[in-house]
């Protein structure tokens, strides 16, 4: 539970925008939760360019788990996050974005998954691009539970199935239509299949070449991710965290985002989302994959993008000591 409770305010802010689409005055409380939350981190990333100088005035250091954290770059994204939100609650501006996305300008649902997709990407590039050595530092002495993978990809689907109204402007059917959970063929099963092999293939030579030229990287983010994802290695371990990242990504990524908000910015947040590699050949490689991904939801439906990311993920993690 105490996983999911700092998700709690968007979510609370996605059901209220569900509600808004149909009456005025919980379209105000919509708007007004979304400034002032944008408000609020543009204060935030205020304080955090200021913390270095503060630290200096009042001579008091700062922790040294923070050496090789750049407070310019990340108070910098959180101020340009909350900026771009806050232009994102203009009418103007969103009825520019339709011309490109596929969003209703007028929509509060819409509105709201326009600023946390903001959050989601703008603050991703901050970390990634503020943060890589403290980042990287904390990763290779951190370790995944099974159930922090499980309860976060919950946060996902909560997030997907929130954002649809399911309950509030859709029942069941008309909710698992809209995230595109159909049924599967045979066609579906050996279009997927194809897809697994195309991936694992790609990820081992994206592995062969990172080791051969940036070897050093490489050694580097292999050790973080066996560390991070080190209690998965047992075929019952990967099975779950397999079942967790394939059902919740897909479900958030492809299933609600992708049809608002179409497959390159899609795939764009579904990598920024992978911050653990830091900036290497693996973010490019999870671009591809998010977008091959993406254009496979448009030909077979999200269920199939589900059973990939999951035999995928799952024997990706089995034949890891295999790789370089």
């Amino acid at each position: 539970m105490w996983a999911i409770t700092p998700y709690l305010l968007p979510l609370a802010i996605i059901v209220s925008a569900n509600l808004a689409e149909s009456r005025r005055a919980w379209r105000l409380l919509t708007f007004a939760s979304l400034f002032l939350i944008n408000a609020a981190v543009f204060v935030l990333g205020l304080l955090i360019l200021a913390l270095p100088a503060l630290s200096r005035l009042t001579q008091v250091p700062l922790s040294p788990a923070l050496a090789g954290f750049s407070f310019a770059k990340l108070g910098a994204a959180a101020v340009v996050t909350a900026v771009l939100g806050l232009f994102a609650l203009l009418n103007p501006v969103r009825r520019w974005l339709a011309s490109y996305l596929h969003i209703d300008p007028d929509s509060p649902v819409h509105t709201t998954a326009l600023v946390l997709l903001l959050y989601l990407s703008v603050s991703s590039i901050g970390v990634l691009v503020g943060a890589g050595p403290w980042l990287m530092e904390g990763l290779e002495s951190a370790n995944l539970s099974p159930w922090a993978v499980v309860s976060g990809q919950v946060v996902f689907v909560l997030f997907a199935l929130a954002g649809t109204g399911f309950g509030l402007r859709r029942n069941a059917r008309q909710a698992l239509r809209r995230l595109g959970l159909g049924p599967l063929t045979l066609r579906y099963l050996g279009i997927a299949a194809l897809a697994v092999l195309l991936f694992l293939v790609l990820d081992y030579v994206t592995a062969l070449l990172w080791q051969r030229i940036w070897p050093l990287d490489y050694r580097s983010i292999m050790d973080s991710s066996q560390q991070l994802f080190g209690g998965f290695g047992s075929p019952l371990g990967a099975l779950t965290l397999a079942l967790a990242a394939g059902i919740g990504e897909e479900t958030l990524f492809r299933g609600a985002l992708q049809p608002v908000f179409r497959i390159p910015l899609t795939a764009l947040a579904f990598t920024l989302g992978h911050v653990q590699y830091g900036l290497s050949p693996a973010t490019v490689e999870i671009l591809l994959i998010g977008l091959a991904l993406g254009w496979l939801r448009t030909r077979t439906n999200t269920t199939t993008c589900m059973v990939v990311h999951i035999a995928y993920n799952f024997l990706d993690l089995l034949i890891m000591p295999l790789f370089p």
